[in-house]
């Protein structure tokens, strides 16, 4: 599977937000959370964070997104990251990770961290081959239904 790792444009979010109900359900983000973060981070004047979308060649047709939002303390979590069904199992997800991975790499963050579902067994497992741990809990996050999230952390080494 050959995929192209880009940073999302206004005219991919509702294909992204689309995506993001398949995969999310009633946790889904509406569109109108993918524009405003695209408005927010261009308007940035530091790096904030970004939106990629991996597509497949040569159609490039979506396979999977990662949003990733970075603080002021070194510190950025991965706010988000979907594979549609039909390529899950397909290295989409690992390639999207790498690539979040790298970016925070470059820009020096020291800790990339993230929140799923504590019954989500598949993307713990998933998350704990690309080396992040359990740190923690975060008690009722999530809704409809009512669920603990596990907080996933990985220190990171700077690139630069």
């Amino acid at each position: 599977m050959d995929i192209l790792i880009a940073p999302l444009n206004q005219s991919q979010c509702d294909d992204v937000a689309a995506l993001e109900e398949i995969c999310f359900g009633r946790d889904a983000w509406p569109r109108e959370e993918f524009t405003e973060l695209l408005e927010t981070y261009r308007e940035s004047p530091n790096f904030r964070g970004q939106i990629w979308v991996a597509l497949q060649e040569p159609n490039r047709e979506l396979v999977g997104y990662a949003a990733l939002e970075v603080s002021s303390l070194g510190e950025a979590e991965l706010t988000n990251l979907a594979v549609a069904p039909p390529s899950r199992q397909q290295g989409v997800g690992r390639l999207l990770t790498t690539f979040v991975v790298n970016v925070c790499q470059e820009r020096g963050v020291s800790l990339l961290w993230l929140r799923v579902r504590k019954s989500n067994i598949q993307a713990v497992k998933f998350y704990e081959t690309c080396e992040f741990t359990v740190r923690g809990e975060f008690r009722d996050y999530y809704e409809d239904p009512s669920e603990d999230a596990l907080i996933l952390a990985r220190e990171l080494t700077s690139g630069i």
